[in-house]
């Protein structure tokens, strides 16, 4: 009965380290609205296990600073199958079912008693579809996470349930094809990102849908071809590299007649 008390203790001690991958800090909602700045917030304390007998399908409940950790336990193995972990108020902040001391299964995570994050967990990492709620915008996001990084469909929304950007990550980067929206549902900007960073051919609209400029992008700079346009009419087109206008530029009247043409180092 020792040894399983001590394989308590340990499941325990390491279930609160693994929670900090979890719950928000206040911070985090007032500075930035990405997915990776979401920082966690545990207390770093260790307490023992209390010498009381445990019996399987019993809870455990110990009330350690401000924090009161709740689990169903199986004393037979030595772990904790449920866990909810309260603030001194009562307030739930987290739960969850766990597996051999890990999180496992689909977890809830609060804030003043209001759900602000929900998913899968798979032996302790993040795998499946995740939501966000209450960003710094009041925007929410659901996106896929792979062995604890972001990997598939990505969405963000607004409180109303408007679609503000879809997208593809691989790896935890922005990839692939995405488009991000305008609160009245009008394409904003579209195009490709390899590694989080624009590149290849990229359009951005007016709120209203007409085209501002098409152009295309290296590692986040436009570089290459690019056109520009007034109230959704071409009037300007041609080369740029390095910050600088290269080669032909054509310009045009606002009936697509040819304006005049300019000539500029290579």
């Amino acid at each position: 009965m020792k040894n399983s008390y001590f394989l308590l203790l340990f499941s325990l001690v390491g279930f609160i380290y693994s929670c900090s991958e979890t719950q928000e800090k206040d911070e985090s909602f007032k500075t930035s609205v990405t997915l990776t700045s979401f920082n966690d917030f545990i207390p770093s304390y260790v307490y023992e296990v209390p010498n009381l007998e445990i019996e399987p399908g019993s809870y455990f409940n110990r009330l350690t600073g401000k924090y009161n950790i709740d689990a169903l336990v199986d004393s037979i193995h030595a772990n904790a199958v449920y866990w909810k972990i309260k603030d001194s108020r009562e307030n739930t902040i987290y739960q969850g079912p766990a597996l051999d001391g890990k999180k496992n299964g689909w977890w809830e995570v609060f804030k003043n008693e209001v759900l602000v994050c929900c998913g899968n967990y798979q032996s302790g990492k993040k795998n499946g579809f995740w939501r966000y709620f209450k960003l710094i915008n009041d925007s929410k996001k659901y996106v896929t996470y792979k062995n604890d990084t972001l990997n598939g469909l990505s969405q963000e929304l607004s409180i109303d349930s408007i679609l503000l950007s879809q997208g593809k990550y691989s790896n935890g980067l922005k990839s692939d094809y995405w488009k991000f929206f305008y609160n009245n549902g009008k394409i904003k900007e579209q195009g490709y990102f390899y590694e989080s960073f624009k590149s290849g051919w990229w359009q951005s609209f007016e709120s209203n849908g007409n085209l501002i400029e098409e152009a295309s992008y290296s590692r986040n700079e436009i570089s290459g071809y690019i056109k520009k346009y007034l109230k959704g009419i071409l009037f300007e087109e041609g080369n740029f590299y390095n910050g600088k206008r290269r080669g032909t530029w054509k310009c045009y009247y606002e009936n697509g007649k040819l304006k005049s043409i300019k000539e500029y180092d290579k």
